[in-house]
This record gives C-alpha cells, sequence and structure tokens, in this order.
C-alpha cells in the first residue's frame, strides 16, 4: 500500500502501542528502517507560539520567516491544533464536561504531538537549519480549562507537565494588545492584523485575564520571550518577537528530535 511505501522511507516516531500511550517523543526510541536513507542531522528548534487574543502572531509569525529565510533557515508552522479540531466540527464540551472534554483534551493533545513530530521529521529530512514554530503549545490548554481537570488528563495521557516543557527550545509570548495597547484591540466578528475574518469573543478585561494565564502555564519554561506592547509601538513588538527567535536559534536545541 501507499502507507507501507512511506514508512519505508519516513522514521516512524510512534507505533500504535505508545500512541495509545499518549507518550512524549522523548520518552520514545528513534527508529529507522534499514532502507531510510541516513540523513544529515541539521539543527531543528521547535518553538510555542503563546500568549493572549490580538497579539500580532500573524505579523510575528510573517516577520520572523522573512529575516530567517534571509539568513537560510528554514520556517515550519504548526497551526494551532484546537482551531483545526473546532474547524472540522469538534465541540468543546466545556469546563465540566467529564469524561468528555477529558477525550477532547486528550484527542487535542495526541494530535498537537503527531503534528509537532511531523514538522520536526520533515524539517530534519530537508537537510537544512530548520525552526518549527508551533502556534500555541500543549502548556496553552491548561489556560482553559479548571486546575484539577487539567491534571486529570495530563495523568490520563501518562505526561507530565515537565516532560511538556522540554518538548520546546524557547516559548515567545505576545502579550495581547488589550494590555498596553488596547486602543488597537478588536473583538466581535472582525478582520486579524493577516486580513483574515475571525470572531473574537474576549472583551479586553477578558483577554488580559486569559493573558494572564497563558503566562502562568508556561511560567516554568527556562526560556521565555514575554513580548509587551511598548513605546517603540507594533514594528518594534515585532522587532523585539524577532529578536528573542534569533536568541533562541544561536543556542544549540535542547528539544527532542
Amino acid at each position: 500500500t501507499v502507507m507501507h511505501r512511506i514508512a519505508r522511507i519516513i522514521p516512524l516516531p510512534y507505533s500504535c502501542a505508545t500512541l495509545r500511550g499518549h507518550k512524549l517523543r522523548s520518552e520514545i526510541p528513534y527508529r529507522r528502517t534499514a532502507s531510510c536513507p541516513s540523513w544529515k542531522m541539521p539543527h531543528v528548534h521547535r518553538i510555542a507560539l503563546t500568549g493572549g487574543p490580538c497579539g500580532g502572531k500573524s505579523s510575528a509569525l510573517a516577520e520572523i520567516k522573512k529575516t530567517l529565510k534571509e539568513k537560510g533557515v528554514d520556517v515550519y508552522l504548526v497551526p494551532e491544533v484546537p482551531t483545526v479540531i473546532m474547524q472540522g466540527g469538534g465541540v468543546y464540551p466545556g469546563p465540566d464536561g467529564g469524561d468528555k472534554l477529558v477525550a477532547f483534551e486528550t484527542a487535542i493533545i495526541q494530535l498537537q504531538l503527531q503534528m509537532e513530530q511531523s514538522f520536526v521529521t520533515i524539517a530534519k529530512a530537508s537537510g537544512k537549519p530548520s525552526l518549527v514554530i508551533c502556534d500555541r503549545g500543549l502548556l496553552d490548554i491548561a489556560a482553559y480549562l479548571p486546575r484539577d481537570a487539567w491534571l486529570e488528563i495530563v495523568k490520563a495521557n501518562n505526561l507530565t507537565e515537565e516532560g511538556m516543557l522540554q518538548q520546546y527550545d524557547g516559548v515567545l509570548h505576545l502579550v495581547t494588545s488589550a494590555d498596553g495597547a488596547e486602543k488597537f484591540y478588536k473583538y466581535g466578528h472582525v478582520k486579524d492584523d493577516s486580513g483574515s475574518d475571525v470572531y473574537r469573543a474576549e472583551t479586553p478585561e477578558m483577554a488580559r485575564e486569559l493573558d494572564t494565564k497563558v503566562a502562568g502555564c508556561w511560567s516554568a519554561h527556562p526560556t521565555i520571550g514575554k513580548i509587551a506592547n511598548l513605546d517603540d509601538g507594533f514594528q518594534g513588538k515585532l522587532d523585539r518577537a524577532t529578536a528573542f527567535v534569533m536568541e533562541v536559534l544561536s543556542v544549540d536545541p535542547t528539544s527532542p528530535a
């Protein structure tokens, strides 16, 4: 079959058993079939892109990609997994969803892990230095759940918060414009900074609260770039975000490959 032919070419990071156990890549031996080519192993860094709503993620991604392309670094973007799920018909069961909530968030965790691994595998195969940017990472899920529910989901998936933090070489937190640049904050039916139609339900107060929650979820990571809204304006914010990424890339990656 086509899938069997692909399996002979691409190293498979997961077996069916490990997928059912929801283990992190750092816990899984990297397998390579005999017929798989011996790739050059370039540096592949991974950054979680997070923050509150209307923080400028789309513009920052464009700026980072442009800068890194000029320096010969390939950039890959792992799309926001909850959005992928919900655009496909998945319905968030709410914080009191019980077993449905555990199943929903488990599905997000599984897909997040697999998508990140797939992009890293493709990046490594390129033979070029690469950056994989995750549009929200594993720890972002915790900001949308009661603490007890989050810990239950982590335990049910045989994960630890420490292990999830180790998935990323850095965390880029773009502070919501509702904190420090409120006149630029847009909610309701609006266009984001890339021109796409979006519906943003959070009021400025809710956006600031969510931004704080998200920051708390990632606070134990050793390499965080919290990009606030300062007097240097939006371009200055993008420049500071790009500078943080360059700083992360200047150090050998520590995230599992």
